[in-house]
């Protein structure tokens, strides 16, 4: 049985909320998101603990930028190039 460490439990995203790892200029789509991460597929590996800026685009056209840690990262066996992320959210107050 998996044990789920998260404090905040994650929402499926039914349709597609798209974005951009804005330090690597990266399409992101996120797959599930909570108060405190969420889980974004890319064409590209992000290496763990690594941190970056993302920016989402909402329903209603408004922009939110986070910064955000990779806490895992895995190539998915079922499409070629596409990696699974899960992002951490960092409070941008907080000294890293």
């Amino acid at each position: 049985m998996t044990v789920d460490r998260r404090q905040n439990p994650r929402v499926a995203i039914l349709g597609k909320l798209h974005g951009r790892a804005v330090t690597l200029d990266v399409s992101v789509v996120v797959t599930e998101i909570s108060l405190g991460g969420m889980g974004i597929q890319t064409n590209i590996p992000f290496p763990v603990d690594a941190v970056h800026t993302f920016q989402l685009t909402l329903g209603d056209n408004s922009v939110v930028h986070l910064k955000g840690r990779v806490k895992h990262c895995q190539k998915l066996a079922d499409e070629p190039e596409r990696f699974h992320s899960g992002i951490q959210f960092l409070d941008e107050k907080a000294d890293d």
